[in-house]
């Protein structure tokens, strides 16, 4: 028999899935226009919780691409104000969604022979081509939720960087995995805390501190605590000394 807690588990597996797919495409708009800096440096989304939206940088004369919650609506900006057209995922294939960029991309006079599909990371298990149609309605529920952890998560983030000596603090996500971080000004150790949504390894969502000088080692021994354990309370000050406490240990 499958438990609601296996239920909930596979809805959330499936939301990440489907997610993760479709945020790849803000990374090859990244990867292919947004200029300087290593290449996980391009491709580093920025996570508004108000929106809520996963954010490329901006490129090409104030341009952006935005992935919104829970729908996963994909739309351009210009100078930060969302575009009129937007792209619904629903019952598209990835073909399609590549079509959509680079009519976009032309309809703004940006050249789209810049525009590669490669990422500049190793990605297995991606959806190509039209062999399979993106649905983010079939995981309505998964994504719902990943909305509402992801936004609790960054809030929490936030205070426990700002708790950590922050005065301006921005979440930033990396799109290989969709591990949100803390980005404080000024930086301090806080800056190593990670929120991830789960992954391979470990499946539930949850806070951890990665302490390696890259942020690309990541061991079955980090030090985490289970976001259910933190998000979710009326006490966010003592959920935010328990995530510093990662940090220290």
């Amino acid at each position: 028999m499958t438990s609601s807690a296996d239920g909930d588990g596979a809805e959330l597996a499936r939301a990440r899935t489907e997610a993760l797919n479709l945020v790849q495409w803000l990374s090859r708009i990244a990867n292919s226009y947004v200029t300087g800096d290593r290449p996980e440096q391009r491709t580093e989304l920025e996570f508004r919780v108000k929106d809520p939206a996963f954010v490329t940088r901006d490129f090409e004369a104030g341009l952006a691409l935005e992935i919104r919650l829970p729908a996963l609506h994909m739309q351009f900006l210009e100078h930060g104000k969302p575009a009129p057209h937007v792209f619904d995922p629903e019952e598209h294939s990835p073909a399609a969604v590549e079509a959509w960029l680079l009519v976009e991309l032309l309809h703004r006079g940006i050249d789209r022979d810049k525009f590669s599909k490669a990422l500049p990371y190793e990605m297995s298990g991606l959806m190509t081509g039209d062999a399979e149609d993106h649905s983010p309605q079939s995981c309505a529920r998964g994504l719902e939720r990943l909305t509402i952890l992801f936004r609790d998560a960054a809030d929490l983030l936030t205070v426990a960087a700002r708790a950590g000596g922050a005065k301006r603090v921005r979440i930033l996500c990396d799109p290989r995995t969709l591990t949100l971080r803390c980005a404080g000004e000024p930086a301090g150790p806080q800056d190593s805390l990670r929120f991830s949504p789960g992954d391979t390894q470990h499946p539930e969502p949850h806070f951890y501190a990665d302490r390696a000088p890259n942020g690309n080692v990541r061991t079955l021994t980090r030090p985490m605590l289970k976001a259910a354990a933190v998000l979710g309370g009326a006490k966010q000050a003592e959920s935010a000394d328990r995530l510093l406490a990662l940090v220290s240990g």
